[in-house]
């Protein structure tokens, strides 16, 4: 029996080295995990365009979701719209496959940027960069080449569902979802449907009007019959579930679109709002002017004065430029100092409206704390249709007036000028992407 005894004495010892030692196998478990996934992610990314689902031994609803997530997060990053069509042919005898000839029509009727994969048995998702508005135009030029093209199907087959990024929802899932239900509100007189896309602000208006309706006739139903009331408790008013749920929805997308510090658009927005914009104004054939501002001596208010300083100078030029411009004019962050406007007015008042911001930014002292400090702005401006016609070149050319006023010191607003202006280099900004006018 005295044998034992040593063994038992060393056992607390050998404790720590034990546990150190399972630690250090889940650790390389939960690794090896992920290294795994990941690998098993980037297999079926590569051979998603080539290979049917099940010879993958994944289902077509996993790749629709992996090439989802991927093109989702390339977007986001780009600040560039997309959208999510579901293509269903209603012809139960053809079966929809990867390689069947009406898939590799969807296929080649569109861009080598977009993806085409198998829904279902009947259906192709595409993913599509677009503006909402263009979508539905693009749809149908995809259906008339599929039904030209496929001798199988017919316009007359065809359904589709649209949903758009970011207007329909920031997440897969909710993209899927309304793309569903279009796909389910799509007929014979309408074969191409987008659900509507709801203005927040609006939307949140009449959720409000709806809580206080639903508050007034539950305070009147108790007022009648308090007994009851009292006997039973009353349930939360579903407008008030409904309400709260949106309202955290609407704010978790204003918090993605928003700058939190100087309350615009994010650089990551800009482009995609900005050019839905212009679209609307050329299809109108209204005037636009995209202003290009920058904000002087940031860099040496931040050394000398530090950077909270610095961000309470963005903060109190971004309320003169909100201030000094319509409710329904677009403001962004662009760069680390600098800023884009797209007003809705032409050349002639974009001047004044120039002019004006220059002055208030260069007569404000702005707080700082216990500091009063002042700064200016340099203001390039470009117009449309006198300077270019689309977002591109607006801003190509609102930049090169602004770097062309930076190099030369010019602490005020001009106009783009070609003879004096296009002697700067030209800085294409990378989200916005040249489109056909």
């Amino acid at each position: 029996m005295q044998l034992f005894f040593p063994t038992i004495a060393v056992l607390p010892g050998m404790l720590p080295g034990v546990l150190s030692v399972v630690a250090a196998v889940v650790v390389s478990f939960v690794v090896i995990t992920a290294i795994a996934s990941y690998y098993r992610f980037l297999h079926i990314v590569e051979q998603a365009e080539d290979t049917q689902p099940e010879d993958m031994g994944v289902s077509s609803s996993d790749i629709l979701r992996v090439q989802l997530a991927r093109y989702l997060a390339n977007c986001a990053r780009k600040g560039s719209s997309f959208s999510l069509s579901l293509i269903r042919v209603n012809n139960p005898a053809l079966e929809v496959r990867l390689h069947a000839p009406f898939t590799q029509a969807v296929k080649r009727s569109t861009r080598s940027d977009d993806i085409t994969c198998v829904y279902d048995g009947q259906t192709v998702a595409l993913l599509a960069e677009a503006e909402p508005d263009d979508s539905e135009s693009i749809l149908a030029r995809v259906v008339n080449t599929v039904s030209a093209s496929c001798p199988e199907v017919s316009s007359e087959m065809l359904r589709v569902g649209i949903a758009s990024y970011p207007e329909h929802g920031l997440r897969g899932r909710d993209l899927l979802e309304v793309a569903q239900e279009g796909l389910a509100g799509a007929d014979a007189e309408r074969p191409i449907f987008m659900p509507e896309i709801v203005d927040v602000d609006e939307e949140d208006e009449e959720l409000s009007k709806d809580t206080e309706d639903t508050e007034e006739m539950e305070d009147t139903a108790g007022t009648e019959d308090s007994a009851s009331a009292e006997a039973t408790p009353e349930p939360d008013s579903i407008g008030d579930e409904v309400g709260k749920r949106f309202k955290g929805w609407a704010g978790r997308r204003r918090s993605t679109m928003l700058d939190e510090l100087t309350g615009v658009l994010k650089p990551s927005a800009v482009s995609s709002y900005m050019q839905r914009t212009m679209n609307d104004l050329r299809h109108k054939k209204k005037k636009a002017s995209l202003f290009c501002v920058g904000v002087n001596n940031l860099d040496h208010i931040a050394r000398f004065h530090g950077e909270k300083a610095a961000d309470d100078i963005l903060v109190e030029v971004s309320r003169i430029l909100q201030k000094s411009v319509r409710a329904d004019d677009l403001i962004g962050r662009h760069e680390k100092h600098a800023f884009l406007i797209l007003a809705q007015s032409p050349l002639e008042n974009a001047e004044i409206i120039g002019k004006r911001i220059s002055t208030l930014v260069q007569q404000c002292k702005m707080v700082s704390g216990s500091k009063k400090i002042k700064t200016t702005i340099t203001l390039g401006v470009a117009a449309y249709p006198e300077h270019g016609r689309n977002l591109h070149t607006l801003y190509k050319a609102g930049q090169k007036v602004l770097d062309h006023s930076r190099a030369n010191d010019i602490r005020a607003y001009a106009v783009y000028d070609p003879k004096i202006h296009d002697s700067m280099p030209s800085k294409p900004m990378k989200s916005i992407k040249s489109v056909r006018s």
